[in-house]
């Protein structure tokens, strides 16, 4: 599988256990990886998600516990992600990740 990577924004995010259902690309074994920084959504912007800005800012901010999951009982998806977003602000921030899935991994090995 070629890797697939997609743009989401979250507005006033803070702090918590995030999930990105992808269906036809994430599986239970697929290989995810997560990226993430602050963003600025300008106002008055007529390019919507193109408009968005992502920058550095003052927070620091990072993903954790990335786990990639199957369909809960009774969807009809292939799988999403779920993962930890840490930001270390006091107040709510917008936040852009970039969601790269590589596939599954070529073997399993238990050391």
């Amino acid at each position: 599988m070629e890797a697939r990577t997609i743009r989401i924004f979250w507005r006033n995010a803070h702090t918590g256990w995030f999930n990105f259902n992808w269906n036809g690309v994430i599986t239970p074994n697929s290989v995810v990886h997560i990226s993430a920084c602050e963003c600025i959504f300008p106002e008055g912007s007529i390019f919507g998600a193109e408009g968005v800005i992502r920058h550095r800012g003052e927070a620091p901010i990072w993903i954790k516990n990335v786990r990639p999951h199957g369909p809960n009982p009774g969807d009809s998806i292939t799988g999403g992600v779920e993962f930890f977003l840490q930001i270390d602000w006091e107040a709510p921030l917008n936040i852009a990740t970039d969601i790269t899935v590589l596939g599954e991994p070529e073997n399993k090995i238990i050391v």
